[in-house]
């Protein structure tokens, strides 16, 4: 349960409701604040306006119960009163000169009939009367009788109707309304605005958790739209790789295992006595040996190159010298398939590079050039100057690479041609090392391609120098 209070007021709804709800109350409570102050001025000209009134009406009351103008029945004054009182809901008392209530609608008290002979005159409270009771928080209104032969005056005290009261009461009401419809309001939109975002949170769960499979309902728009289509992404290439390392860990177990079982069988051979230890022997060995090595070297450089910790000795090359230096170490091979390797690039050009890596680079490149084809052909190597970029450019007219091969060849492991061994086609990590190493040098490569017509691959080289 303490958990459970404690998510919610940490909750992003919870905050955003809360803040809304500061931002209301504030509003309506300034609001309320210039309200009462309108009120107090409206409810005063109000309650003016109603006290003459009911002076005017006091007085044809008043008017109405004389004889001629020099008497009062009182019985008839007590009776109007009352009947006044009762059609307007006030109490009305009646104060002799001495402030002594004599009569109370309200409690129903006698009046005495005396007989007088005043001219008598109403005085409304605006033009004299005096205030002898308050009963608060009411306004009072009186109206004074004068007998000015006696000297004996008679007032009656109208409490009137509270206006102001009546409209504060009800602006707060109406405002705790509000305010309560209000923060609902704020509280369900929240909810329903910051769905996405608690799915988010749910999904990414799921994907800590390696389930790379869910997704996020894209029926949002908006901002929140580009979040959920940029997680949902996220999650289809966090996907991807997964599928990917297990691939890879799948194909390193089957790299390793083709050497190590080979390896294990002459050992065993040669300690049964099946196998003898000759030279010819030790040759198979040692070539099995330097495949696993060479499969743990490429794996280590790949490691190295994504983690930006692959050690680089960057050195000036004749780019010339250098392929023409690669090519030869590749004659046997290109003259037993009777492959013809051109070497146009201008002797002007140098670049700066890692020697060893360039090596590794070219050979890769041009080691799949040669496999490409299956007997006569041509590769050669070029060089362009693109915006102060150097492009190296090595083509073969082989068997080409299928189109929807093409995202995949720098894949780990991977090979397009499915038919190749690794005899004949390696362990599909050429492709892979060369991409890391050329993005090591602030460089990119890429390849285009057609089925039975050949390849191209272009290696970008920001650091060169020419006479060009």
């Amino acid at each position: 349960m303490k958990n459970n209070l404690s998510k919610l007021l940490n909750s992003l709804v919870f905050k955003i409701t809360v803040s809304f709800s500061v931002v209301l109350v504030g509003t309506l409570l300034s609001l309320g604040v210039y309200l009462q102050h309108v009120s107090n001025i409206e409810s005063q000209k109000l309650q003016n306006e109603l006290n003459q009134l009911k002076s005017e009406r006091i007085q044809r009351l008043l008017d109405s119960v004389t004889n001629n103008g020099q008497t009062i029945n009182l019985r008839e004054v007590q009776k109007k009163l009352i009947e006044y009182a009762t059609i307007t809901g006030t109490n009305i008392k009646l104060y002799d000169e001495n402030n002594i209530e004599v009569f109370d609608t309200s409690k129903g008290y006698n009046l005495q009939n005396k007989k007088r002979n005043p001219i008598f005159k109403i005085i409304p409270t605006s033009l004299g009367g005096m205030v002898v009771e308050v009963n608060q928080p009411k306004l009072v209104s009186i109206q004074a009788i004068s007998a000015t032969d006696t000297q004996e005056d008679l007032l009656i005290v109208d409490p009137p109707v509270n206006v102001k009261n009546q409209i504060i009461k009800s602006a707060a009401i109406i405002a705790i309304l509000s305010i309560i419809t209000s923060i609902a309001l704020i509280w369900i939109i929240s909810r329903r605005t910051l769905n996405p975002i608690t799915n988010i949170v749910n999904t990414s769960k799921y994907l800590s958790k390696g389930d790379f499979t869910k997704r996020i309902d894209q029926s949002v728009s908006g901002e929140l739209s580009e979040i959920v289509t940029a997680f949902n992404y996220m999650a289809s290439e966090l996907q991807k790789l997964d599928e990917q390392r297990k691939i890879m860990i799948a194909d390193i177990a089957h790299e390793l295992r083709t050497p190590m079982t080979n390896l294990k069988g002459y050992i065993e051979g040669w300690s049964d006595g099946i196998i003898k230890p000759d030279n010819e022997t030790l040759k198979i060995l040692d070539y099995q040996v330097n495949t696993l090595s060479k499969i743990i070297d490429d794996l280590s450089t790949i490691s190295l190159a994504e983690s930006g910790m692959l050690n680089l000795n960057i050195s000036e090359l004749d780019l010339n010298h250098k392929i023409s230096e690669i090519i030869n170490n590749f004659k046997l091979r290109s003259k037993s398939k009777n492959i013809n390797i051109i070497n146009n690039i201008n002797s002007d050009i140098t670049i700066n590079y890692d020697p060893q890596r360039f090596t590794q680079i070219i050979t890769n490149i041009l080691n799949n050039s040669i496999l490409a084809i299956d007997d006569g052909g041509d590769i050669s190597f070029d060089t362009s100057i693109n915006k102060n970029i150097l492009i190296l450019k090595i083509k073969d007219n082989g068997m080409g690479i299928p189109k929807e091969e093409l995202p995949y060849i720098f894949d780990r492991f991977y090979r397009a041609d499915k038919s190749r061994n690794r005899q004949s086609g390696g362990s599909g990590l050429g492709l892979s090392i060369v991409k890391y190493l050329i993005e090591s040098h602030n460089g990119t490569i890429n390849i285009n391609s057609e089925l039975s017509k050949g390849t191209e691959v272009l290696i970008s080289i920001k650091k060169f120098n020419t006479n060009l």
